[in-house]
């Protein structure tokens, strides 16, 4: 991870892009504030949009209360054993 100190020189944008290539960038404004910049591929993108979806998050916690095991015969009915 790099900090940048964003003071009277900042860098270019694209300075910043060139370094988040390589890992995390932080940048620190003189008030203290910090923003964070990495490199991202469609999987990160696709998981930020579903963990913001309600519905999807509900049918994700209705399927973590269900009953994960089945009996054994029960299975064997299933496939026919």
């Amino acid at each position: 991870m790099k900090v940048i100190e964003v003071g009277q020189a900042p860098p270019t944008l694209d300075e910043v892009f060139v370094l988040a290539r390589e890992g995390v960038v932080v940048l620190r404004q003189p008030d203290g504030s910090m923003f964070a910049m990495a490199q991202v591929d469609d999987f990160d993108i696709e998981a930020e949009q579903l963990k913001s979806n309600a519905e999807f998050m509900a049918y994700l916690k209705h399927l973590s209360q269900e009953d994960a095991t089945i009996p054994i015969d029960e299975l064997r009915k299933e496939l026919g054993v």
